[in-house]
């Protein structure tokens, strides 16, 4: 009778593998954050825009390219002066917008539009003279209309001859840099000063970012196959958040067969299983087509041979 361990035996999952912790959880974990050298380069340039109160900052990314983790290590690294916010659900027009805000802030406003922007000011003004500034963070800001995203270029006026009174920075999709770039936003575009773009994982930089989580979580007696990395990256597409999938479900059929190494086919069946099957499906797909064409090229050319031969 086989001894494998089973998929029922969870409990046993983190120790198989030497692991204190589960390191390719999908959710957002500064204690996992990897600092490739875009997110690095991306998290310093944000900063330094931020302390030097520039006003507009872009952040942008494929969906699972770690905007939001990057985010929040960049709270946490900002000095105490600075005061943040944040709008997670943005598909609002220009006054829902500014009540969001106000919200966040935790800011008591009512009347008119007037009324609002006056307290919203007094606000900003009451911190710069305890020597504070306001760092407002809309996040999926493609999803803005752009007479939103213009009321923010309107608040982003309240300065003072030290420096802007708020700052703001947008996060979202590529389609986000598609909308700043229209005519009707062209004040706006004008008013970035740091405008940052994630980029998916290299080969190299999926295998050293699957190790960093490993080592992050206790454990370094996972084996790769020849082959397996350069897999996990064709098949993920350097996305952090499909890396982690694909590897979570890896560890679990690894698990369940009793095995620490990791191989290709092992690593295609767990992007299959892990909800994935597009990818892995499209990847075996252009395998097959490649094969295909290669039999076609070899007999077309054994029958342009027979047939100059038979001349």
């Amino acid at each position: 009778m086989s001894s494998s361990p089973r998929y029922t035996e969870v409990p046993d999952y983190l120790g198989f593998f030497g692991l204190r912790d589960h390191p390719f959880r999908i959710t957002p974990d500064t204690d996992y954050f990897y600092p490739s050298r875009a997110h690095k380069a991306a998290l310093e340039a944000l900063k330094y825009g931020i302390l030097r109160r520039e006003g507009f900052l872009v952040l942008t990314g494929e969906p699972g390219t770690g905007k939001t983790l990057l985010i929040r290590m960049l709270f946490r690294e900002l000095p105490e002066e600075v005061v943040t916010a944040m709008v997670l659900t943005p598909a609002l027009g220009p006054e829902a917008l500014f009540e969001a805000v106000l919200e966040d802030l935790e800011i008591r406003a009512s009347g008119s539009k007037e009324a609002m922007l006056k307290t919203f000011r007094d606000y900003l003004f009451e911190l710069s003279r305890r020597g504070r500034t306001l760092l407002l963070v809309i996040d999926e800001a493609q999803n803005l209309p752009p007479e939103s995203l213009e009321e923010l270029r309107l608040l982003s006026n309240f300065e003072t001859e030290k420096g802007k009174l708020l700052q703001i920075l947008l996060s979202g999709q590529p389609a986000l840099e598609e909308k700043l770039r229209s005519p009707e936003l062209a004040q706006l575009a004008q008013r970035i000063t740091v405008w940052e773009r994630l980029s998916p994982f290299s080969r190299e930089e999926v295998a050293d970012y699957v190790r960093f989580r490993l080592a992050r979580a206790g454990g370094a007696g996972i084996v790769f196959s020849r082959g397996a990395e350069g897999e996990l990256t064709r098949l993920s597409g350097g996305i952090p958040r499909v890396i982690n999938k694909i590897m979570d479900r890896a560890l679990l059929v690894a698990f369940a067969r009793g095995t620490h190494r990791l191989s290709p086919g092992l690593l295609r069946e767990a992007a299959e299983a892990a909800a994935l099957p597009s990818t892995a499906i499209r990847t075996g797909g252009k395998r097959i087509r490649w094969m295909a064409g290669l039999v076609l090229l070899v007999l077309l050319l054994g029958l342009a041979y027979v047939y100059l031969v038979g001349r």
